[in-house]
């Protein structure tokens, strides 16, 4: 059943020249406010993905699996074939004469790209409603079309479900091809499955995006969305949501976005250089001097000479020079994109879990990336996790006073930055708060047994104070997440560290 519900008088729909349909906050809304709770229009797999169950969704081992015994495609289990969900597919396929054979495991399968274009296409006749609030939605057909992407759905899809589906006069190719359009411009991944599976929501899809929005986007165990606000947001605010990761640099951003949502970002965070002051996708200008300018190594950063080219092409440099703002010296695009890539293949090959790796990586890349770099920023939030075995007790309680201090610093650089550039990115925010109220904690528990031993006045109850109000912090930020998640998992701890914390604090506050 589709329902969705916006918070009491939070929101009203605008239209603007440039967006179309916005949402407006029609009164002040307070941090941690639900502004929409939204059930699917339509779900379905990813279009690259592997075998899956068409019932659930999760993903399926060869030889441990079921078949549907109306139309022979794969389910988990039995009552999976009775999901409403499969229902579209599996009519059409009764209906083509012969049942679905899935015999390869371990690559992507071509039919699994027709199912959630089928489940769209097939509501027009199974539920109206839905269908008319699906073709609301944006598909970009004239941008899309000629694109390399249309070329490929035209080729692909649009041909395969005609052709295996035995339903040549049903559709016409543009309407498949509109399905498809719809799909790649509104769809949402909901990670209640892995790989993650695609769902397209009505209100939700009026969001605007921003690089630095200010609501956070969550699931409920059932694929229902929650949008909600980590932080306040004043009346007559539009409400806006992030399409792309906004813990990336601003020409990855701009070039995900415009490969998959078909248009070039010009939001706040974008037009700005420094990403308000953090230089998040700057480099040094240190690491590009050559030997004969050691004597004047500039402790400038370095940025694209034309930002309103980034992102035009898939990479963090286009070839554009790039110039320093302090000494202004230019280099060489390609030299920084050299670096760049070099320090990409680097952390994607780094064991995150080893402390030792982490720490090398950031010391040998201080030469060349600002401290808030992107990169920079992915091996500091490893770090913090891999100090302690990410919060475990019997593991923090180990470490000697430098560690501890070192995951302490970790942690508060991360939640400065995430104030300065992302402030709803919940789940970043809510996984530093737990390392730092794990650290806070056992740093207090120190500072309380020496005060016992010395009998001193209790030093180390500010630090619990402060770990207990980050365990706090955690629970709010990530409350909304779904069960299946990990960060479901650290909330649910959090609250039970807090909880203990609270009690103890309040034992010494009778004393």
């Amino acid at each position: 059943m589709y329902s969705f519900v916006i918070g009491e008088c939070l929101v009203k729909i605008c239209s603007d020249e440039k967006l179309g349909r916005v949402l407006v906050a029609t009164r002040d809304i307070q941090e941690g406010e639900i502004v929409l709770k939204e059930s699917p229009l339509v779900h379905g797999p990813a279009q690259i993905v592997g075998p899956t169950c068409v019932g659930c969704l999760k993903p399926l081992e060869e030889n441990k699996y079921l078949e549907c015994e109306r139309c022979g495609w794969p389910v988990c289990k039995r009552s999976c074939q009775n999901q409403s969900g499969h229902r579209a597919e599996c009519e059409l396929t009764v209906a083509r004469g012969s049942k679905v054979s899935i015999q390869h495991f371990y690559v992507p399968h071509p039919l699994y790209q027709c199912l959630l274009p089928l489940r769209c296409l097939l509501l027009a006749e199974s539920d109206p409603a839905r269908w008319q609030a699906l073709m609301r939605l944006q598909s970009h057909d004239e941008e899309r079309r000629g694109s390399e992407q249309w070329r490929t759905d035209r080729r692909g899809v649009a041909q395969l479900i005609p052709r295996f589906f035995k339903c040549d006069n049903r559709w016409q190719e543009d309407d498949i091809l509109r399905a498809i359009g719809i799909i790649q411009v509104n769809g949402h991944e909901v990670p209640l499955t892995e790989p993650a599976s695609v769902t397209i929501y009505s209100v939700a899809s009026m969001l605007e995006h921003s690089c630095r929005p200010n609501l956070a986007k969550s699931f409920s165990d059932q694929g229902e969305i929650i949008l909600w606000a980590p932080v306040a947001i004043a009346q007559g605010t539009r409400l806006s949501i992030s399409y792309t990761d906004v813990l990336w640099t601003t020409a990855q951003r701009r070039a995900h976005l415009l490969q998959t949502k078909l248009f070039s970002c010009a939001c706040e965070r974008c037009l700005d250089p420094t990403e308000f002051g953090t230089f998040f996708s700057a480099v040094r200008c240190s690491g590009f001097r050559t030997s004969d300018q050691s004597s004047q190594m500039c402790k400038g950063y370095l940025l694209p000479c034309d930002t309103s080219t980034q992102g035009s092409a898939v990479g963090d440099d286009d070839g554009a020079e790039w110039l320093c703002g302090r000494c202004h010296v230019k280099q060489p695009g390609t030299a920084v994109a050299q670096i760049l890539d070099r320090a990409r293949i680097d952390i994607q090959a780094m064991q995150k879990q080893r402390e030792d790796h982490c720490v090398k990586y950031l010391r040998h890349y201080a030469k060349w990336l600002t401290p808030n770099h992107q990169y920079m920023v992915e091996a500091k939030m490893a770090l913090s996790q891999a100090i302690g075995g990410s919060g475990r007790p019997e593991h923090i309680r180990k470490l000697p006073y430098g560690k501890l201090m070192s995951k302490i610093k970790a942690c508060q650089e991360l939640i400065a930055l995430f104030e300065k550039l992302c402030p709803a990115e919940s789940r970043a925010f809510g996984i530093t708060r737990f390392e730092l109220h794990a650290a806070l904690a056992e740093l207090g528990r120190r500072g309380m047994e020496s005060n016992s031993r010395s009998n001193t006045p209790a030093a180390g109850l500010p630090l619990l104070q402060e770990s207990l109000l980050n365990a706090n912090e955690c629970v709010r930020m990530l409350t909304h997440e779904p069960s299946v998640l990990l960060e479901s998992k650290i909330c649910a701890q959090a609250r039970m560290n807090a909880e203990t914390l609270g009690r103890l604090l309040a034992g010494r506050g009778r004393e």
